[in-house]
């Protein structure tokens, strides 16, 4: 089996974004803070619409570090603890109990004043380090030029049909291993249901699939037509849409799978109370406003959607049957079984 890598290129960054990439030895300027985060055009937009203003309205400079995929991520700051160069990360919910497993992350005491927003987050999108930015729901996109018959379950994705043509997330993706419980529903099992998981990506590596290292490049392969079908989230999907690709997104008979992508403060920082300043920008609805008329995510302070218009709120929520349909994976569960995962998705794909 040839196993195809879509390799991230022609992702323009938002016109007019100011941002520091940080280079390999760069040090952060004093009185400044470093985030870890995603590249691409997130990370563009988080420095216009977040690093930005919070500059101008602390002084303080933001280097942003998007070198690392989120499991490295938190390896770096793991390695930095005796002297730690990282201040705030981003993360998204799968990965945050890794993150707490290994120690990373500072506790949020929502009795500071510099996290005054805390108390508008509901309660679902907060862990006791961590705290929700976005939200969406992973379903499947498809082009419907290219798909004769559109998709209405995640078994639909198991066609023949397909091959070479279907793009998913590869194990580096903070996405990666969901194909497991996602597997398991197309099977008919519950989501708890390893084996049928593991069986049905056997089943899918024969249908030689673009593995996939990140969004932007899921999103290329589905924009440039290499890919008919994938994963994808509902905002990802609205995103192409916005710029007159032909891509539908549904949300599957068995349920979409949640996502939410948020902040944590790195375990010693020694700017914690300027982390924390930044972080809660990052929760208050004036600032999460680019988070859905930019990427189509709903953000978590529910006071965001007063300031948006009629069509954004449209294209970023979900029907109350969609709705219904979520389902919230058990984020301990997949953390406590990602090594192990991680291994023999590696050995199911490479053939080993």
């Amino acid at each position: 089996m040839k196993r195809r890598e879509i390799l991230n290129i022609g992702v323009a960054c938002l016109a007019g974004a100011p941002f520091v990439r940080r280079q390999a030895c760069a040090a952060v300027p004093a009185g400044g803070l470093e985030l870890a985060t995603w590249g691409g055009l997130w990370g563009a937009a988080m420095a216009r619409y977040v690093d930005q203003p919070f500059s101008q309205q602390t002084g303080a400079s933001v280097t942003d570090d998007f070198s690392s995929t989120p499991v490295e991520r938190i390896q770096k700051i793991k390695m930095s603890q005796g002297d730690q160069v990282y201040d705030v990360v981003q993360l998204h919910d799968g990965i945050v109990p890794l993150a707490e497993a290994e120690g990373v992350l500072e506790p949020l005491d929502e009795t500071w004043p510099e996290l005054s927003n805390m108390k508008d987050i509901p309660q679902r999108y907060k862990r006791l380090g961590w705290v929700g930015m976005a939200y969406s729901a992973l379903g499947i996109a498809y082009n419907p030029k290219l798909v004769g018959k559109p998709p209405r379950s995640f078994a639909d994705l198991w066609s023949n049909t397909y091959r070479g043509m279907i793009v998913l997330p590869e194990v580096s993706h903070s996405l990666g291993l969901y194909i497991v419980p996602i597997g398991a529903l197309a099977a008919g099992r519950p989501v708890e249901d390893t084996e049928a998981g593991f069986k049905m990506l056997e089943r899918m590596v024969a249908l030689d699939p673009i593995w996939a290292r990140d969004t932007d490049s899921i999103m290329n392969a589905l924009a440039s037509e290499e890919a008919v079908i994938g994963l994808l989230y509902k905002s990802q999907v609205e995103t192409l849409k916005q710029k007159g690709k032909n891509i539908e997104w549904i949300m599957p008979q068995e349920g979409g799978i949640s996502y939410v992508t948020g902040t944590g403060i790195a375990k010693n920082s020694k700017n914690i109370r300027l982390a924390a300043r930044y972080l809660n920008m990052t929760i208050t609805a004036e600032y999460q406003r680019f988070v859905s008329e930019i990427f189509s995510y709903e953000g978590t302070n529910p006071g965001v959607a007063s300031l948006l218009t009629p069509e954004v709120r449209q294209r970023c929520g979900f029907s109350a049957d969609e709705r219904s349909k979520i389902i919230d994976l058990d984020q301990e569960w997949m953390a406590h079984n990602r090594v192990a995962w991680a291994d023999r998705w590696n050995r199911v794909v490479s053939g080993g």
